[in-house]
């Protein structure tokens, strides 16, 4: 090993240290990878630094602490991890080696290099506020799903995070959030039958945890935000349908894929059948729906198609806001308006559709 250097800040600068293949574990279609270095700073969560490979070619890489104690939970880490690092779609950060650190005695887990922490930056949530209607921005709602696919990915490998509800597990890279530090696999458990979909669960709601108290604004009153957070206590759908509702919710959506909704459901429901399902509880707070305060947009096709709706039943509602958005005479009434409409007449009823469709 390389002659250990320390700083007036207390910062120790390395030299290159050289990997032992024979005890250190390595991701091996990473290249030969033969030294390291970087700059150890017991204060921080990771260090920054370089790996050297055998032909010649270096790279950054960042680096993360484990005490000497925590030796079988790194391994743990760096084997579960180290599955999935040959998929570069799958949304999991790639680590390169696990060695024993003599000079701190510590272990160190090398992943390839991040940009940030997600605990390090702050990303705004909205993309706009029109008077209460607020918009997740795209880059969240973008992240969201591909993080939602992500851990689909992790769970279809048989493997469970057991970390998500800590911001530190993920991290920034070229503008993408990537998942580091798996702990846990489907070998872990007693009973795997009774055990897996609880595992998932946790995963899901973790992650839910982490966005609702370290992202999504939680000091703010948001509603559309609060109805997507509860969903994932909704857990009567079977595990891949539950992903996907998750991932169309439409706290995830712009007004206007929410205004489309309203003509995809509608075209592609039995009608029969649907208007059965909205003639429950849930959406009696919607019979009399064509009501006289709505807006001039929207009277204007109701007037169009009047012998056709009858405002007690809900299936007409939806049949109305279809209407609304194939409607070719809008004008300077933007779907954006139409939905902010709706959300004033119909508060939540997109929301409730989406959870029994």
């Amino acid at each position: 090993m390389g002659k250990q250097q320390v700083s007036v800040d207390g910062i120790q600068k390395e030299q290159k240290h050289k990997l032992n293949p024979d005890k250190d574990l390595v991701v091996k279609n990473d290249g030969i990878i033969i030294q390291y270095e970087f700059n150890y700073d017991p204060s921080q969560i990771y260090s920054t630094g370089k790996i050297y490979f055998k032909n010649g070619k270096e790279g950054e890489a960042r680096f993360f602490k484990f005490e000497k104690s925590e030796e079988d939970l790194a391994k743990k880490i760096f084997t579960l991890t180290s599955k999935l690092a040959n998929y570069e779609r799958v949304g999991v950060l790639k680590p390169h080696f696990l060695t024993y650190y003599e000079p701190q005695n510590i272990w160190i887990l090398c992943y390839e290099k991040f940009n940030h922490l997600l605990s390090e930056i702050n990303i705004d949530v909205e993309d706009f506020v029109n008077g209460d209607s607020r918009i997740l921005s795209f880059w969240w709602r973008d992240s969201i799903r591909d993080l939602l696919r992500t851990i689909k990915r992790i769970h279809s490998y048989k493997l469970f995070h057991k970390g998500l509800n800590e911001s530190d597990n993920y991290v920034v890279v070229s503008g993408r959030i990537k998942i580091i530090n798996i702990k846990s696999s489907f070998e872990d458990l007693e009973d795997p039958p009774s055990q897996v979909n609880v595992l998932r669960m946790n995963d899901l709601k973790a992650f839910r945890d982490m966005l609702k108290e370290k992202i999504m604004l939680p000091e703010d009153s948001w509603v559309d935000r609060d109805s997507f957070f509860d969903f994932f206590d909704k857990e009567e759908y079977p595990y891949h349908i539950f992903i996907e509702k998750l991932a169309s919710h439409p706290f995830l959506l712009t007004p206007t894929e929410r205004m489309k909704c309203f003509y995809s459901i509608h075209d592609s429901a039995n009608e029969s059948k649907f208007k059965r399902r909205l003639d429950v509880r849930a959406f009696y707070k919607y019979r009399g729906w064509n009501r006289k305060d709505m807006v001039r947009e929207f009277q204007k096709v109701y007037k169009i198609f009047n012998s056709k709706y009858d405002g007690e039943c809900v299936w007409d509602l939806l049949e109305f806001l279809k209407d609304v958005y194939e409607d070719d005479n809008r004008r300077d009434f933007t779907l954006d308006a139409a939905y902010a409409e709706v959300k004033r007449l119909y508060p939540d009823f997109l929301e409730k559709i989406h959870a029994i469709i």
